[in-house]
């Protein structure tokens, strides 16, 4: 359905006829649709009394409201052909959702005046009303300021009260009850699956499927942006809780790891590498001279990627488990990507510089400390061990307020089952409580154990280890793409109904100070 904006020439006057009948035709698909919600609103409870002003709507308001929707499309439509877009007809997609706006702006301002208290006039003009109506109460009086120039009049509230959502616009006071991982998985399908990766069509489905308005202006604003390349950014708002989630998922940063913007891509940071200290001189004796030395880190951002693959259903469906089970699956795999980086990143074009792989990190082989009080010639560690390497680093002059033990879940067993002489558990009552030698510790299985037994553990300053972030989370989901999973198996979505989503961040990461950092490697375990 288009309304014709051609003026003059033979056919102006059919033309004209034209839209009035296509304009007909939208007020009644209007009426329908508010016909529809009213019946949904009786049925759970929430409608207005029969013959409520509120709930009903003339004929006549509905016409208002489409000659308001389009002196709205024509503005909209005149500023983008100032920028020079190649403009068609008016479409019944465009008014609806001037329609929206319109109705939206009304609503906002009600809403944000709901907190009004009434004068004591007020009060008692309303429970003079309440008494003569029984018990159908009156509505509370809110006062109004001005619409900013920029933005149309809003209709009046009565329009408005029709085509909001019920309770709530779903976008401010339910949004804080929503946790980050589902609003995660629902701002990806509305951009990436039911919106397909238009903006406009995202705001759309926000909408319709979610009820979320916070959400549908994110991705209203996001379509000025024209993201490029393949991608489209999850909207900023949510984006800030999203990688806060992921972070906090993250070994590293679960022992203090801490991040940096990389607004270009790049970033040098000064450091000092040594410093100026102070000498003991005698009287007329010339001043020895010290001063500090500096290097820098490069921080250059490396693309962390994954591909989710999901069954269609579980990917179209808006169910809360839905969601949560497919936001745990995203952020789960970048998670174990970030933190694979940090440990054991080879460094170069692709990837950071990880702890376990420095060559500036000291680095020790249990197998070759030639003391048996801390290890056996086959690695079998002491109880006097974990004390050592905690000195190691100490002596250094570390920052202690991040110290922390990267282990996997075997050595973590091993350290737990250390028994004195007597039988007694050396370190398990401390290590229920999250520490070992009084710092805290993490597990990640991606540390891996040999077929031998033997593995590895990592201890430092956490915070000296910083994340450079060059921009958030981007999206791509396909419904009909190929790919190959770790197994290199090939896929096909459309022969099996799979939809996968690709999920990229620009980040590196390197130490601050190596010095902060001990790595022991071939410990035996078992």
């Amino acid at each position: 359905m288009k309304f014709n904006t051609k003026k003059g020439g033979p056919t102006a006057g059919s033309e004209r006829k034209s839209m009035k009948m296509e304009a007909d035709e939208l007020m009644e698909k209007i009426k329908g649709c508010v016909k529809e919600a009213l019946e949904e609103q009786k049925a759970e409870g929430e409608g207005g009394d029969e013959g409520d002003p509120a709930v009903e709507a003339a004929p006549a308001d509905i016409a208002a409201i489409i000659e308001q929707a389009m002196d709205v499309v024509a503005e909209k439509r005149k500023s983008r052909k100032e920028a020079g877009e190649d403009l068609g007809d008016v479409t019944a997609d465009e008014v609806l959702e001037a329609v929206a706006e319109i109705i939206d702006a009304a609503g906002g301002e009600d809403e944000a005046k709901a907190d009004d208290e009434p004068t004591e006039d007020e009060e008692k003009a309303g429970e003079g009303e309440e008494e003569g109506k029984g018990r159908k109460a009156a509505p509370r009086p809110t006062s109004r300021k001005a619409a900013p120039a920029s933005r149309p009049a809003p209709a009046q509230r009565k329009y408005s009260s029709i085509y909001l959502s019920r309770g709530t616009s779903g976008g401010g006071s339910d949004k804080k009850t929503i946790p980050p991982a589902i609003q995660l998985a629902r701002a990806i399908k509305c951009l990436d699956v039911f919106g397909r990766h238009d903006p406009d069509a995202a705001s759309f489905y926000a909408r319709k499927k979610y009820g979320d308005a916070e959400m549908s202006r994110e991705f209203k604003a996001l379509s000025a942006t024209n993201p490029g390349g393949g991608g489209y950014l999850i909207p900023e708002v949510y984006l800030a809780d999203i990688v806060e989630l992921l972070y906090a998922k993250t070994v590293i940063f679960g022992l203090g790891a801490q991040k940096v913007p990389m607004a270009n891509g790049n970033l040098n940071i000064p450091r000092m590498t040594s410093g100026a200290r102070a000498t003991w001189g005698g009287e007329g004796r010339k001043i020895a001279k010290s001063q500090p030395a500096f290097g820098n880190i490069k921080l250059s951002a490396k693309r962390l990627e994954a591909i989710v693959p999901q069954t269609r259903e579980l990917l179209m469906s808006t169910d809360f488990s839905a969601d949560q089970i497919f936001a745990n699956d995203l952020t789960r795999r970048m998670e174990l990507g970030l933190d694979f980086g940090a440990m054991f990143g080879k460094g170069g074009e692709f990837q950071p510089l990880g702890v376990f792989a420095d060559k500036e990190v000291e680095h020790l082989d249990a197998t070759k400390l030639n003391n048996t009080d801390l290890a056996s010639a086959a690695g079998v560690i002491t109880a006097d061990f974990p004390v050592f390497v905690r000195s190691k680093v100490l002596a250094k002059n570390v920052d202690d307020a991040h110290l922390g033990w990267a282990m996997n879940s075997v050595l973590e067993g091993f350290f737990m089952n250390m028994k004195t002489t007597t039988g007694a558990y050396i370190y398990r009552d401390e290590m229920t409580g999250g520490k070992l030698l009084g710092f805290p510790y993490l597990v990640s299985n991606q540390i891996t154990t040999s077929d031998g037994g033997t593995t590895e553990l990592a201890f430092g300053n956490w915070s000296d280890l910083l994340v450079g972030e060059q921009m958030g989370l981007e999206t791509y989901t396909t419904l009909d793409g190929s790919w190959v999973d770790e197994a290199g198996v090939q896929h096909n979505a459309f022969e099996e109904n799979l939809a996968a989503t690709r999920a990229l961040m620009y980040v590196d990461i390197a130490a601050r100070h190596k010095e902060s950092f001990i790595h022991v490697s071939n410990i035996k375990a078992f």
